[in-house]
């Protein structure tokens, strides 16, 4: 004795002739035809064997086969109806995981804007933020965790060079000198490079920091002179804690050194050397919906609230 086969078509039937009461509302709620839907029922019922429904002048109601199953096929199709839902979500962008990598200066700017516009719009989005360097995101002669599929996209010091990536200018902070409070040069509003030639520039020994490096280095050399880095630093903190205290003075984003303004002086620095270009980007073949979602509203091609 074979099994009796059942397709959706009849179980969305069933219900909605039980939960309607009757074949013409049930066929006005499946938008079809009140022949369409006995037709459906009565092969229903020849697939079983057996009827499903007690038929009367006062209408129809299900006999105890048709009710048990009912019970399973609520389960079937409210089941199938979620998955449904799911899978549109997730092809709209409206569900999933983005993995963000950021630099200090993307997060001290515009970044936490965006992610503020992108939550509210994705609330079911889960946003994985990742603290980078732009040499682990997008390093010289390399994979980095960009191409390498670790982070969906970065906020980076550009240029992207990088063939496999996709980028969009996003913003400019330009380099500022931070100095202690008491520093003689602390009350000025702007300095040239060259004016610093005989202070103790403090540099960066970690690899994650060697675009800042290289900057810095560059900005000295146009100005007729290199830095001496008889103190290294690895992070921001140990940097400003120094300057703090005027044993030396950093070149940094302006938009850092903002941050720290309750601890020391920022000066400009006339020119602009060797501004800092940032750059959202993102692999080329990485068509993920999610991260769509996110790039329209990053390059601001999303106008929604």
């Amino acid at each position: 004795m074979r099994s009796p086969r059942i397709n959706l078509q009849q179980l969305r039937a069933l219900l909605a002739v039980y939960d309607e009461g009757g074949f013409r509302r049930a066929a006005e709620r499946l938008n079809t035809s009140q022949s369409a839907i006995s037709r459906t029922i009565q092969t229903l019922e020849a697939e079983l064997g057996v009827p499903v429904f007690e038929r009367s002048a006062r209408g129809v109601k299900p006999n105890s086969v048709g009710n048990n199953l009912l019970q399973y096929a609520r389960a079937i199709v409210g089941g199938l109806d979620e998955i449904s839902i799911k899978a549109l979500s997730a092809i709209r962008g409206e569900v999933g995981q983005l993995r963000i990598g950021y630099n200090e200066i993307s997060i001290r700017t515009f970044l936490p804007k965006i992610l503020a516009k992108f939550h509210r719009q994705y609330p079911n989005v889960d946003l994985r933020l990742i603290s980078q360097a732009t040499s682990e995101m997008i390093p010289e002669n390399a994979a980095g965790t960009i191409s390498r599929g670790e982070v969906d996209i970065g906020f980076v010091v550009g240029p992207v060079l990088d063939d496999e990536l996709e980028a969009i200018h996003l913003f400019e902070d330009h380099v500022a000198l931070a100095v202690a409070k008491t520093h003689r040069l602390a009350q000025r509003e702007s300095i040239s490079a060259s004016e610093l030639k005989d202070e103790h520039i403090l540099l960066w020994s970690t690899e994650p920091w060697q675009i800042y490096t290289r900057r810095i280095n560059n900005i000295c050399r146009q100005a007729g002179f290199l830095p001496r880095p008889s103190i290294m630093m690895q992070d921001n903190e140990s940097a400003f804690a120094l300057v703090e205290e005027n044993i030396g003075v950093v070149l940094i984003a302006s938009s850092v050194a903002a941050t720290y303004s309750n601890r020391v002086a920022t000066v400009a620095v006339r020119e602009n050397p060797e501004p800092f270009h940032l750059y959202a980007a993102w692999r080329k073949d990485n068509t993920a919906p999610v991260l769509r979602n996110f790039i329209d509203i990053v390059s601001g091609r999303d106008t929604g609230r």
